[in-house]
């Protein structure tokens, strides 16, 4: 694969890479700032350029929402364009990769149906490896890149108990009887937190609605943790929403930008963008924090 001019290396950061979508106008003349100060745009990626996709699977429970899952991707990854490349992970026991990134669609299509998926869900606990790899390709190329989560994962089958918060039997006022979906909160918050170190947008697909009080908790995490890094979540509630709720994600995924922005000197440990262009309406990452 040829990505193009490199756009910086590892280390401490000189830049930040800002998802970037446009809803309506042309974001040239672009300007930006951070913290308030006034920043260099020095790079704008749009929907032309090359795109590496981090397509990660996670399928844990009813076959039948996979099975519409992988058939709905599979007709995703034939309509990208030439220049998009996709790897194909799997999220269980580890983030694993089971396709390098390549632009061979009948080669992505027999990964992504060769996994058969089951077990324990994981994207909670790989989702920032996810991010993180994502990162490296960033800092060895000018493509955008993007990490893709495809699950039906349910908050009851990982293999952390976030569904059993510590209740005091003799306190009928114990706050935890009160908020059950306390640790699964606590623990987006953390991996939110994880993310907001790294630049890749991240989307989510869940196929599986599910309406219990927890779960419910739980997707609304799922939602939180892709809108932190410039992305966002789709959540189906039926087989019938899976084509969409897919192909609205990969949608989004080809029209993204990437806004390079250098860091002003003496930028601090964290730092808020703000990106406007006349009669342009767009929506970006604002938050970030920076690796020293």
């Amino acid at each position: 694969m040829a990505f193009g001019a490199p756009v910086g290396g590892a280390g401490p950061r000189t830049r930040l890479r800002v998802p970037m979508s446009v809803a309506t106008g042309d974001p040239a003349g672009i300007e930006a700032t951070i913290d308030g100060r006034p920043a260099t745009v020095q790079r704008m990626n749009g929907p032309s350029s090359d795109l590496v996709v981090l397509l990660v699977l996670d399928f844990s429970g009813d076959t039948a929402f996979p099975e519409a899952a992988r058939a709905a991707l599979a007709t995703a990854v034939g309509q990208m364009p030439a220049n998009a490349w996709i790897a194909v992970l799997r999220a269980q026991d580890g983030l694993r990769v089971l396709l390098d990134p390549s632009g061979d669609q009948a080669a992505i299509i027999a990964a992504i149906q060769g996994y058969s998926g089951g077990g324990k869900a994981g994207l909670l606990e790989t989702v920032e490896d996810a991010a993180r790899l994502g990162d490296r390709l960033l800092d060895k190329s000018a493509a955008r890149v993007a990490v893709v989560f495809c699950t039906d994962g349910s908050i009851y089958n990982y293999r952390e108990d976030f569904t059993n918060p510590v209740i005091n039997s003799s306190d009928s006022r114990d706050l935890s009887r009160r908020f059950p979906d306390q640790l699964i909160r606590e623990k987006v918050q953390k991996v939110t937190d994880g993310l907001l170190g790294t630049e890749t947008p991240l989307w989510l697909i869940h196929v599986h609605y599910r309406v219990d009080r927890i779960n419910e908790a739980y997707q609304r995490g799922l939602q939180q943790l892709a809108e932190a890094t410039g992305g966002s979540a789709v959540i189906c509630r039926g087989l019938s929403e899976i084509p969409e709720g897919v192909a609205a994600v990969f949608g989004h995924v080809r029209q993204h930008w990437s806004v390079v922005v250098a860091l002003p000197a003496g930028q601090g440990r964290s730092a808020v963008v703000n990106l406007s262009a006349p009669e342009c309406k767009m929506n970006y990452r604002q938050k970030f924090s920076v690796r020293r």
